[in-house]
């Protein structure tokens, strides 16, 4: 994915090769049932409100921390392309857009995530916590698609 400059100075990169076909990594994406089952940093608890997981659709839902403190957060699917891209919009802030690419390595799958932040100040703050958070997410999703999730 080519990045501008200034793209490149607020966007977290994570990648990580899932021993499974890309179809199943994709549907552990682009389903709903799947990806509340994974999504969120580890130690949250996540409250799903509404999904409705296809281009121009919302997903309303809560992360619930282990100290009680709950984030409310809207995204936007903004591009869904079966089986190789899933592009959101983070849109309850910090606004961010979230891409990700899958990539056929035959019976493996590369994941790339790249989180896009608008504010490069919190992108400052916040980069070690969302590298960490997308790597918890990686941890999850394959776990998900290797039906131990």
């Amino acid at each position: 994915m080519d990045l501008s400059r200034e793209e490149q100075g607020k966007t977290v990169i994570n990648s990580r090769i899932i021993e499974a076909p890309i179809v199943d990594v994709f549907d552990a994406y682009a389903n709903p049932e799947k990806i509340v089952r994974w999504w969120g940093p580890q130690g949250f608890t996540l409250i799903n409100e509404s999904i409705d997981l296809r281009e121009g659709g919302h997903w309303l839902f809560v992360l619930k921390g282990s100290d009680g403190k709950e984030y409310k957060n809207h995204q936007v699917f903004a591009r869904i392309e079966k089986p190789n891209l899933f592009v959101v919009n983070h849109v309850s802030g910090p606004n961010y857009r979230g891409t990700v690419t899958f990539d056929d390595l035959g019976n493996s799958t590369r994941v790339t995530m790249y989180w896009t932040f608008e504010n490069a100040e919190f992108f400052a703050k916040a980069k070690e916590d969302v590298t960490k958070g997308n790597e918890g997410n990686l941890d999850r999703l394959s776990e998900v698609v290797a039906g131990r999730r």
